[in-house]
């Protein structure tokens, strides 16, 4: 969902263990680490050891034997938090270096009017029909793993995470959930209002239109959480000793934000089921959806955490490349793939590594979808399916993909990839391959172009050609393979 911006934040201690003498000016970036969600496509691949002391405490300062506050003290809290947004709004603008005339609107949203709202995006964004051909051609070549109802599946995964929101279009943001403590609730101001910033400044609206294709889209999306969550980090880290002070605290920032950055979409389901604690006066519906994050697909969930932590690395080597000032280059000048916003130091700075265009022939029958995967989508699709070489998808060129139904109702996929070099080809050719086995285990993919049996009916191909893998997938022809691929390759 691109026309607004879900921040889901799930705030837990990062370095729990870290000792009070040692957090006197980052205390709050140490206490405070972010997981996050955003729509389809991710690094769900890596797991990294933060797990561990990231998941290990849902508040850090809370007093366990303390009871949690009354209706009536909840709701003093809030107003209290919605009251201290114009100064952090103030030190936010000072520290970006973006200026911003008249405060932001905050309020507060209750479960059922958020959900309401979400429900309103999505029919507008997803109708039946749309949703039900999307899901369908999805399935059909893997990225989900079993039927889903989209629909249903995208509104509880953001209902089920959005602590608040900023929207664009109404120029306002709203909390959902309350956390506990007023340093967790100014954490999620400071991250709502860096968006606030970048609507002023660069159009949020614009800057997410509905035209991208998918992957481009979510490396945009990288872009707006990345920085929000990176801003809401250095606002944190510097409060108490001046924004002059960024600089020299980037490396120990950048330690934390890639062990969050690092962590599996696992580690980040447990995390949640922890944060139910955290806010009180959870909606129960919002809880129970929280504590079965790790039930939604991988290809949905996966990309909204990317989009934050691995966002905020994007955005840290951005500013590393030239303060903030090269970060606000990335809304004029957006990158233009995942690969892009996955490999910062090495894809997008000094040199942007562009994308390969592949431009499918016409095709027969009715075209439920057509799209780009991207290195995310694929790292995600490999990753479920078991594969040996997850990281195959690191050498990602560029794809195209359509999936169509013929006069019979039967699907067919046409997916056509290039990549950096025959090498990458080739490990990617062979994952891939490795993932057939996975979702067709009875099946003998020794000879993969000349077919793999579905289970369903008809076979996948996959061809291998140079820096190029075909694959058609839900066919008895063997001839529609080389007929993709002397159609695509020019």
């Amino acid at each position: 969902m691109r026309s607004w911006i879900p921040i889901v934040l799930a705030l837990t201690a990062c370095r729990s263990g870290s000792k009070p003498a040692e957090q006197t000016a980052t205390k709050s970036a140490d206490a405070a680490a972010v997981g996050s969600a955003g729509s389809p496509g991710s690094a769900a691949g890596a797991t990294g050891s933060a797990a561990g002391s990231a998941g290990s405490a849902a508040d850090p300062w809370a007093d366990k034997a303390k009871p949690g506050p009354t209706p009536e003290e909840r709701k003093q809290q809030i107003a209290a938090a919605l009251a201290r947004v114009p100064g952090i709004q103030t030190k936010l603008a000072a520290l970006r270096g973006l200026p911003m005339a008249g405060a932001v609107p905050a309020l507060h949203q209750t479960a059922d009017e958020f959900r309401t709202f979400v429900q309103q995006e999505l029919a507008k964004e997803l109708p039946p029909d749309k949703a039900e051909k999307m899901q369908a051609a999805l399935l059909h070549i893997g990225l989900y793993m079993k039927p889903i109802d989209l629909v249903k599946t995208l509104e509880q995964t953001m209902t089920s995470q959005a602590a608040a929101y900023y929207d664009p279009a109404a120029k306002k943001f709203f909390v959902v959930m309350a956390p506990d403590n007023d340093m967790m609730f100014d954490t999620i101001s400071a991250h709502e209002l860096t968006h606030a910033l970048q609507d002023k400044h660069f159009d949020l609206v614009k800057y997410m239109p509905i035209t991208l294709d998918e992957d481009a889209g979510i490396a945009r999306r990288f872009v707006v959480e990345g920085d929000a969550t990176f801003s809401m980090f250095a606002y944190l880290a510097t409060d108490a000793v001046g924004v002059d002070k960024l600089p020299s605290m980037i490396k120990m920032m950048r330690t934390q934000v890639e062990q969050m950055a690092n962590m599996g979409l696992s580690d980040y389901a447990d995390m949640m089921k922890q944060q139910a604690a955290a806010f009180g006066g959870m909606d129960e519906q919002m809880k129970t959806a929280m504590e079965s994050m790790g039930e939604l697909p991988p290809v949905i969930v996966g990309p909204m955490m990317a989009s934050y932590m691995k966002g905020a690395v994007l955005a840290m080597t951005a500013y590393e490349n030239g303060g903030w000032k090269t970060v606000d280059a990335l809304y004029k000048t957006p990158p233009d793939s995942t690969e892009q916003v996955l490999h910062p130091a090495t894809k997008l700075y000094p040199k942007r590594e562009r994308p390969k265009k592949v431009t499918l022939p016409k095709l027969a029958g009715t075209e439920l979808t057509q799209n780009v995967i991207g290195e995310l989508q694929w790292s995600i699709y490999l990753q479920q399916w078991g594969a040996a070489l997850p990281e195959a998808a690191a050498g990602w060129g560029g794809d195209r993909y359509a999936v169509m139904r013929g006069a019979d109702g039967a699907l067919t996929g046409y997916l056509a990839t290039t990549w950096d070099s025959p090498k990458d080809a080739q490990e990617f050719h062979d994952a891939y391959v490795a993932t057939l086995k996975a979702r067709f285990p009875e099946a003998d993919v020794s000879k993969p172009a000349a077919g793999v049996a579905r289970k369903d009916r008809g076979k996948v191909f996959v061809k291998l050609q140079g820096a190029h893998v075909f694959i058609v997938d839900g066919t008895d022809d063997a001839k529609a393979l080389d007929l993709l691929a002397r159609a695509t390759i020019k």
